[in-house]
């Protein structure tokens, strides 16, 4: 007998689990996505933006404020005509090897990317072969607004 009513109770159950299972997913809707359109409508590319149209040396150009500790600075200026960067032609090392040119300051690489063995052949610091590529960091912005809404507040101190 104690089989029949813990087979009774058990059958009891899981009509009940399958009756609010339907009765629930009934009255359920369906995902929203966050890009607002229908998941199966094709992607909206965002219009085309032009990364900033300044060039370096000319004027002094606003330096974009970092948002996190350890942010790499990003690039006030357009870099179009520099890239591509190779270990032997780096055209950010012109200006940047020092802190000033022309008269101008100018933000100065970083000791951490320079070599402590190695001179160039202007006597100059050797960057570190695996820092020469600047852009892979470095990054011009373009004003844009957000694609999607953030609450990020960036911590600098």
């Amino acid at each position: 007998m104690k089989t029949a009513g813990t087979f009774k109770k058990t059958a009891s159950l899981a009509i009940a689990t399958l009756i609010a299972s339907v009765i629930g997913c009934a009255s359920t809707t369906g995902p929203t996505p966050m890009r607002g359109a229908d998941v199966s409508a094709p992607d909206r590319a965002p219009a085309i933006k032009n990364y900033s149209e300044k060039m370096p040396g000319v004027g002094q150009p606003t330096l974009i404020a970092r948002t996190f500790i350890g942010q790499p600075p990003m690039v006030p200026h357009t870099i179009e005509k520099y890239v591509p960067l190779t270990a032997d032609e780096n055209a950010c090392l012109e200006c940047h090897i020092t802190d000033e040119l022309r008269g101008q300051k100018v933000p100065k690489m970083g000791e951490s990317h320079l070599s402590k063995t190695f001179k160039r052949t202007d006597g100059k610091p050797a960057v570190e072969m695996s820092r020469f590529q600047c852009d892979s960091c470095h990054v011009p912005q373009v004003d844009a607004k957000e694609l999607v809404d953030s609450k990020f507040v960036g911590v600098t101190k």
